[in-house]
């Protein structure tokens, strides 16, 4: 058979067991018969350690708790910040009406596993009946950058620095995978800051690096020639444009280099459609491959969605990307607690999977060996995060599967009043990065602008 044809026949089957696992899902939701009788908002001003480039010193997050009738909670990060509108739309329904998926997102989920009495990725390694394990630990990728000095002055991250620091949170966190942003110095300058970093963290630790889609082809190309002694895990999609664009320079890359290529966008490829079921809402499991892209390109070796896509849309991309060849990851959002605990819960139950001999061979439809990668996560970035017990604890660079109901975390209200957004607050953080934007190409010692141009200097 054509192997896009068998692709498509295998992601067709696929989607009907995902979508049948779906339906249960929302029946037994229903049937529980809860009634939205409450629902809480809060907003928070969550600061990095440091300054992340010119990005900003701190993010803003929105938190709702939706309570039921029978005395439930189902918890969401990222709902709608007006709680007017939200509690319109929501109060008297049943959390599981399809009418309210989107104004549900993550709450959703967490409500799902709790009705079940299951942690959320127990539930759905439950309902697939995989005859697979269920992971209790998630190794991370700790995503590190350059880092302007925060509003206080301090924990800021040098070119210079930058090996001393890694080497530090190794021996905090117990690391054993670190992720370069590397969109802060012009591309040739990584070149040797990668191998100052290896050398710093030696050939145990394994570094995988993100250009955010902000190098040409050119530039991508000369950076990954002069890093291949440094045994790179990944290069994730290092040109932007168009999706047609992207592919197509990941495909010519991948000729050209032996260091493999991440892609949150192959994933395999999907026809974009409407989609009106919000974060975490499945909605892309409607959606038909791009069979077209298919058979154009091959531009990536790793599939690396978000989580945001919703749990069964994550699990029909990695069925369908380890039916291709290809290695899983997941890229990283900004998340704090809940929106981690998610990531955790998916891949606990979709990443692991039985080898039953030392060697596959023309077995059908066998996944590829060592095909699971390490979680990306700023959540070693965050200063703290708003759930109980505070900050999710790193041991030897694994974060725990929350063990309670749903997802196993709740918010506390405690730090959700520490860390409240306050116009105060807010405009201190951005008198900061003003600052910063207004000089950072001159502090980072850019001598050519970003469209590429000599930049021209003052006397």
């Amino acid at each position: 058979m054509d192997p896009i044809e068998e692709l498509l026949e295998f992601d067709r089957e696929n989607v009907a067991a995902t979508k049948a696992v779906e339906e249960r899902i929302q029946q037994e939701g229903l049937a529980a018969g809860h009634t939205i009788r409450d629902v809480r908002g809060y907003r928070v001003l969550m600061p990095w350690v440091g300054t992340k480039r010119w990005d900003g010193s701190a993010e803003s997050f929105t938190f709702a708790e939706f309570e039921t009738d029978k005395g439930l909670v189902g918890i969401a990060e990222g709902a709608n910040s007006d709680l007017d509108e939200l509690k319109a739309r929501v109060l008297g329904k049943n959390p599981f009406d399809s009418s309210i998926r989107a104004d549900m997102g993550l709450a959703y989920w967490d409500l799902s596993g709790k009705i079940a009495d299951r942690p959320v990725g127990q539930y759905l390694h439950e309902l697939f009946a995989l005859q697979t394990p269920l992971a209790e630990r998630v190794p991370m990728s700790a995503y590190t950058w350059y880092s302007f000095p925060d509003i206080n002055g301090e924990n800021a991250v040098t070119y210079e620095s930058y090996p001393e620091y890694l080497q530090s949170i190794i021996r905090e966190h117990g690391f054993h995978n670190i992720k370069l942003s590397m969109c802060d110095f012009e591309p040739h300058r990584y070149i040797e800051l990668v191998h100052n970093i290896r050398q710093a963290v030696g050939p145990d630790v394994d570094i995988r690096v993100d250009p955010h889609a902000s190098w040409g082809e050119a530039q991508a190309l000369r950076f990954m020639r002069g890093v291949e002694d440094c045994h790179i895990e990944w290069i994730e999609e290092p040109v932007g444009g168009r999706f047609d664009h992207i592919f197509c320079a990941g495909h010519r890359l991948r000729l050209l280099s032996p260091i493999p290529i991440s892609s949150h966008a192959w994933l395999p490829p999907i026809i974009k459609q409407p989609d009106d079921r919000g974060r975490y809402g499945d909605g892309t499991l409607d959606a038909a491959l791009d069979v077209d892209a298919l058979r154009r390109y091959q531009p990536a070796d790793i599939s690396a969605p978000d989580a945001y896509a919703g749990p069964l849309a994550l699990k029909r991309y990695y069925d369908a990307a380890r039916f291709m060849g290809l290695g899983i990851g997941m890229h990283s959002a900004y998340e704090l607690g809940p929106a981690t605990a998610i990531r955790l819960h998916i891949a606990a139950f979709v990443f692991p999977y039985e080898m039953p001999y030392h060697i596959v061979w023309g077995r059908d439809r066998a996944y590829p060996p060592f095909s699971a990668h390490p979680l990306d996560a700023h959540y070693n970035q965050w200063e703290g995060d708003v759930i109980k017990g505070g900050k999710m604890v790193y041991d030897q660079g694994f974060l725990t599967v929350p063990t309670g109901p749903g997802l196993g975390v709740e918010l506390d209200h405690e730090l959700l009043a520490h860390y409240a957004h306050t116009e105060e607050q807010a405009e201190i953080h951005t008198r900061h990065i003003e600052a910063i934007r207004a000089t950072h190409l001159d502090a980072l010692d850019w001598r050519v602008s970003r469209y590429g141009w000599r930049r021209y200097k003052e006397q």
